[in-house]
């Protein structure tokens, strides 16, 4: 990549490029396919015998880095290094302190010894002692992938690389249904980004997402959040990525775009509707057996100049037929939640409850009886008797 003004510019992979990573690919693609149950020393030794050009270096490591990824490695089965090392570092232990002046450690004995009780050769135990180590790990299995999907995923590496250095990214979306913009929202849900949704079907939407480096720490776990949600933005025929960087050692503001123009391509599925943990609540809600079902929202809640609301669940009473929205707030900021708060204050066009985890230092009080909709603070994980108790306080 290179700088442009006040702009970060990926390098990817076109012309002379793209055919030497093509080439490339195929001997890194013909070793490992052929390297199943060798150790990663040993394919890793294979890999560097490939000649690459000096000026190209960083082109085959990141190609070898995708590469991984197709990869499975493991400790060989029937193998527990902790314990073998357990049990050979006490014998030596023992060895060493029956040496009298004048004899020598003799290793292999040492082995001999323990093999009977291990039910292993001492060659089998020489072999597993160290086999956790990530050099020794053994290659299981490899998904094979051809040249074009190879470079397509380097480019979309180089940009979701480049993502990790974000302080603000400004993504802008336009021209689609509103399946696919509910699909998008749940995937910054699901990744857990701290986001706001601006806009309406119509015009489209402008998504706020705060980068690993607004946060007080730069998180490499929310970096890497924010990089995998970027393929479920590609999917769209008219986007804008705007993303502003601490680039460098001395962290200087920089700008990246990403628009379709640049050709990346999107390998990923569409991102569940709700994470782990509201898959767990709404399973345990429905075992309460209320006369509330819940289920997946699929409703966006676009007011004339506000943010856009897109809650996470819905509530059903089979009774009335009433439906009350929950959008939980277990991480983010803050400002999100106030955000939240002073919408509902202005006219919230149904019931809605906020479910605000307690490090966010909300108070319940601070929406009135009176008011569409009211929170609800929870410690570590969202009660579904308590949810079941506010639903039934209006209903």
């Amino acid at each position: 990549m290179r700088r442009k003004g006040g702009r970060v510019v990926p390098r990817y992979l076109r012309g002379d490029d793209a055919e030497l990573a093509k080439d490339l690919a195929k001997d890194f693609v013909r070793i490992l396919a052929s390297g199943v149950g060798r150790s990663r020393d040993e394919i890793e030794a294979a890999l560097d015998a490939v000649p690459v050009p000096a000026d190209a270096r960083l082109l085959g490591e990141g190609l070898r880095k995708v590469l991984d990824a197709s990869c499975t490695w493991s400790v060989p089965s029937g193998v527990d290094p902790e314990e073998i090392r357990r049990e050979v570092f006490l014998a030596a232990a023992k060895a060493h302190r029956a040496l009298d002046v004048r004899s020598e450690f003799d290793r292999e004995s040492v082995l001999a010894e323990i093999a009977p009780r291990l039910g292993k050769t001492p060659a089998e135990i020489d072999a597993a002692l160290y086999a956790d180590l990530r050099e020794n790990e053994r290659l299981e299995a490899f998904r094979s992938i051809g040249p074009e999907a190879l470079l397509e995923r380097y480019d979309l590496g180089l940009a979701q690389a480049i993502l990790l250095k974000a302080t603000r990214v400004t993504i802008r979306v336009a021209g689609e249904g509103p399946d696919r913009y509910r699909r998008l929202f749940r995937a910054a849900r699901f990744h857990g980004l701290i986001h706001v949704v601006e806009g309406s079907p119509a015009e489209g939407y402008r998504i706020t997402l705060d980068g690993p480096w607004s946060l007080f720490d730069a998180v490499q776990k929310y970096g890497l959040r924010l990089a995998m949600f970027l393929p479920q933005v590609l999917v769209f025929r008219d986007f804008h990525v705007h993303a502003e960087l601490a680039w460098g050692k001395a962290r200087t503001r920089a700008v990246l775009e990403i628009t379709p123009e640049d050709g990346l391509v999107s390998h990923v599925a569409d991102a569940p509707s709700t994470g782990p943990d509201l898959d767990v609540f709404k399973q345990a809600f429905e075992r309460l057996g209320s006369e509330w079902i819940v289920a997946d929202n699929d409703h966006i809640f676009a007011l004339p100049g506000e943010i856009a609301c897109v809650p996470d669940l819905v509530f059903r009473n089979q009774e009335t037929g009433e439906e009350v929205f929950l959008e939980a707030f277990g991480f983010w900021s803050r400002q999100a939640v106030w955000r939240r708060i002073e919408l509902v204050r202005k006219g919230f066009p149904a019931r809605f409850l906020l479910a605000v985890g307690k490090q966010l230092r909300v108070s319940e009080e601070v929406l009135a009886e009176d008011e569409a909709g009211e929170i609800y603070v929870y410690r570590a994980t969202m009660s579904p008797r308590a949810v079941l108790e506010r639903l039934r306080r209006k209903g």
